[in-house]
């Protein structure tokens, strides 16, 4: 190593008193500290070896300190000597090695732990070879001699852990708590549920009832700013969510029916995504599990039965085998569930003078089957470097329905008659299958994350309906649609700390291939078809600096999208797409103890759907159709989000402005009596957004109470006040969490909220009480989890859509009250080690 020294002689002052030192440093060099000392007084020269110290890294406050004071202060627990001769101070390193091992100890939440014990063990005999103690940013350097070490890092109230480094590099190293045994007295440090984090915030979950609440959906449900329907998830004001599981991206829903809530360490709710997410992506849901080091073969079943009037059930089986590098997994999950719906609908459509009334009411019945098998396989070379791969394979080999209903027709006033309908639909996902590939690793101080991903995917549906009347024609309507989707995506991210933070850059790219099309045996509506191939390429960077109390992140992301659309094999231009936008994001945070706030702006996109863009027009009955818009153009979407956390209250609040909004709207079919539904863009619309959350905890009962905000602030062209309304809607949410026992667990959960405007459309508001209790025997390897939904059946699909010539009003008994059982086998359950977070992800959602 090159060897210099800086030696600064400044001139001695005839002063009586000593300098005095007040400075603040944060996670500088040694050696840059100390030239900064130099140069701030005059009564002594620091000489020092610049080469030596500069990998140590100091963050303290020095207030009013003499010189050599402060100079100790630096130094704190690092194995640096300062030796005071006269005007001269010399700093050194006590060991003179070439090798220093440098990482940064942090808690749970990601915080600094400082004055963590690291000591350095002989791969050989275990014996010591040095030693040292984290600083206050929780930095470490120790001096070592051996060309790999075994590192112990010990904490008071944490898990001590062990690693082995064959480089100098330590990277980031999490303690996990531990709880203190004294006299058969447990003592645990209390610790806040909510965290903030960049974009968003983290939630305790391993310390709260929430661990012992069922499945990773059932830990959702309950958190701020996250609502479940089903299969679905949604995050409040920022739609469906990207989630992921360890950082591997869940292609299907029922992963997080898999996942075990005691196996749950943290989730992470992201409002504000940074740049190295696809810039759709407008909200991201990360889960932690717990580590296990269990080895060998695990094994886990769960059975789930429901009673909404029909019955229905759904199981899941897992098998893993796992050693201390390798791990092979096999799930299989089958559902048989049965859907039914019953319909009121009212439309009016005013056209050419006439005002036609169309009064409705439809039964479905539907029966739906599906199949999913998922493999894989991971390798871990060491504690920074693992590959893997998985593949999925899901068909929905049956989903039929059945519909029967009436309609009753009256124009300007007069009946003009009723038809009665009856029809069948038949879907079928044949088959679609995914494959991906990761690889996750460091080479020295550079992070490397690689994802690769294909999907394949056919889709067909087929319609047949009969309207029989004695006043009115009858008819018969047959129509058929196909799909057939391909995509490949890749991506490819860096992570290197740059002076005093972190530099995150990479690149995304992805290519889809959708085409579909649509027919209609009766020529009622035009048939169509559509082939839309679609390039994305994508380059980011991101970067982020702690500064004291405050940290400072920013983003930059470029995509540019090539989107070529064809009818019947003809490129159609004025459909084709071509774009080029930079997406730039920003954020602000300060954490001081139990406080923190949070600043965050955000540009994103979203761009319409595969099928909202197909050229296609669906026939649903002679008085209504719905279709697609070639011609629609993506929303742009600027986000600013502030966001406060103390301990156990979190406030957030929100301004979105979309700028050529995508909204749904109903309109007449080419001017006749026939009302027709489709996407359209507008100028602009903007929401307004608010939240606060407690979840204070008392022993064995944790509430948490919600209540939001939100209002849309949207004009649309000719409205005389009548399409739209920018009222106000409140939501308030209380959920009753109860620990009868260790084994013993209930949940008792209340919501409602006023009526919700959206676009054109009035969405009714609505009131739901759901039960759920867990008993777990057998040290948690079996679990029997009984639970109520809608216990007083007050939840319905209620709504109305004005659009331009017509209105529509629905009133849907969905069947949402019901009660299930689901019983749990584990056997040796344990974390996957796979750790690919998947590529193209963004697109995936479009298929």
């Amino acid at each position: 190593m090159r060897k210099y020294i800086i030696s600064m002689l400044c001139v001695l002052s005839l002063q009586l008193h000593a300098q005095r030192i007040t400075r603040q440093y944060n996670n500088v060099s040694m050696a840059q500290a100390l030239k900064e000392l130099n140069s701030l007084q005059n009564r002594y020269t620091i000489n020092f070896i610049y080469d030596e110290l500069e990998d140590f890294r100091v963050t303290t406050s020095i207030k009013n300190q003499r010189v050599t004071d402060a100079i100790q202060q630096l130094i704190g627990f690092y194995p640096i000597r300062m030796t005071h001769r006269g005007n001269t101070i010399m700093v050194e390193c006590t060991h003179k090695t070439k090798r220093h091992l440098t990482g940064k100890v942090v808690d749970e939440t990601g915080q600094p732990v400082p004055y963590a014990n690291v000591l350095l063990l002989s791969v050989v005999d275990s014996s010591a070879v040095a030693g040292g103690v984290s600083n206050e940013s929780g930095v470490f350097v120790v001096p070592y001699e051996p060309a790999k070490v075994i590192a112990r890092i010990s904490y008071v109230g944490y898990k001590t852990v062990y690693r082995t480094f064959p480089t100098e590099n330590a990277g980031t190293i999490q303690l996990a708590p531990d709880a203190l045994q004294l006299k058969g007295v447990t003592v645990k440090t209390v610790r806040p549920q909510y965290k903030m984090t960049r974009g968003g915030m983290t939630i305790d979950i391993e310390h709260s009832l929430l661990a012992k609440m069922g499945s990773a959906m059932d830990v959702l449900a309950q958190l701020p700013r996250v609502t479940t329907s089903g299969n679905s998830v949604q995050v409040f004001a920022k739609g469906t969510p990207l989630i992921y599981i360890n950082n591997r991206k869940i292609s299907d829903m029922k992963e997080l029916t898999e996942l075990k809530s005691d196996n749950i360490k943290s989730v992470d709710v992201i409002t504000s995504p940074g740049s190295q997410y696809d810039a759709q992506v407008q909200s991201v849901i990360r889960i932690k599990t717990i580590r296990r080091q269990d080895e060998g073969f695990s094994f886990r079943n769960d059975a789930n039965v429901e009673y909404n009037g029909w019955w229905t059930g759904s199981e899941s089986t897992k098998l893993t085998y796992r050693t201390k590098r390798l791990e092979l997994f096999n799930s299989l999950y089958w559902m048989n569930y049965l859907q039914q719906e019953n319909n009121d609908l009212h439309s009016q459509i005013h056209a050419n003078g006439d005002d036609v009334d169309i009064r409705q009411h439809i039964n479905y019945k539907g029966r739906h089957n599906a199949l999913s098998e998922r493999i894989g396989t991971s390798y871990l070379f060491n504690d920074s470097n693992s590959i893997g791969a998985s593949y999925r394979f899901y068909t929905n080999y049956r989903m039929d329905g059945t519909m029967d209903g009436v309609q009753n027709i009256y124009k300007n006033g007069m009946s003009e008659g009723t038809i009665t309908q009856k029809g069948n639909v038949e879907i079928r996902t044949p088959a679609r299958h995914q494959a991906d590939v990761y690889y996750v690793g460091r080479l020295g101080k550079l992070g490397i994350d690689f994802n690769a991903s294909y999907v394949a995917m056919r889709f067909k549906e087929n319609h047949a309906q009969t309207e029989h009347s004695d006043q009115l024609s009858s008819r018969e309507v047959h129509s058929s649609g196909n799909q057939r989707s391909h995509l490949w995506a890749g991506k490819l991210v860096f992570e290197y700390p740059l002076w005093r933070g972190n530099l995150n850059w990479g690149t995304e790219f992805s290519y889809t291939n959708s085409w579909g099309n649509f027919t209609n045996k009766e020529q009622i509506v035009a048939s169509s078809e559509t082939d839309i191939k679609e390039r994305n390429q994508a380059v980011f960077a991101d970067y982020s600096l702690p500064l004291g109390k405050f940290s400072l992140s920013a983003g930059l992301r470029y995509e540019h999208v090539v989107s070529d659309y064809y009818s019947f094999g003809t490129k159609q231009d004025d459909a084709s797409r071509r774009y080029s936008n930079f997406f730039p994001s920003a954020s602000l945070a300060w954490n001081n103890g139990k406080w923190s706030l949070q600043l965050n702006y955000s540009n994103k996109i979203n761009r319409p759907s595969y099928r909202s863009l197909r050229n296609f027009v669906q026939y649903n009955n002679r008085y209504g159709y719905e279709g697609g818009n070639p011609e629609l153009r993506p929303e742009q979407i600027h986000n600013i989000e502030v966001n406060g956390v103390y301990s156990w209250l979190n406030i957030s609040a929100g301004y979105k402005y979309y700028k050529d909004a995508i909204i749904w709207t109903r309109g007449l079919y080419q001017n006749k009596a026939i009302a027709f539904t489709a996407a359209y863009n507008y100028d602009h619309s903007e929401l307004y957004y608010a939240s606060v959350v407690a979840s204070p905890k008392f022993k064995w009962y944790q509430p948490t109470a919600e209540v939001s905000y939100l209002q849309q602030n949207f004009h649309a062209p000719d409205d005389d006040g009548s399409l739209v309304k920018n009222k106000p809607a409140v939501t308030f949410s209380l959920l009753n969490q109860f620990a009868f026992s260790k084994t013993f667990m209930g949940r008792l959960h209340f919501r409602t909220r006023t009526r919700l405007y959206d676009g054109f459309q009035k969405v009714n508001g609505f009131a739901s009480l759901n039960l759920a209790l867990r008993k777990s025997f057998c040290n948690e390897r079996l679990i029997f989890s009984i639970s109520a939904n809608d216990i007083f059946d007050s939840m319905r699909e209620r709504w109305a859509l004005n659009g331009y010539g017509t209105t529509m009003d629905k009133d849907c008994n969905t069947y949402y009250r019901s009660v299930s059982l689901t019983v749990t086998y584990n056997f040796n359950a344990k974390r996957s080690k796979y750790k690919g977070t998947g590529a193209g992800n963004a697109e995936k959602s479009r298929l």
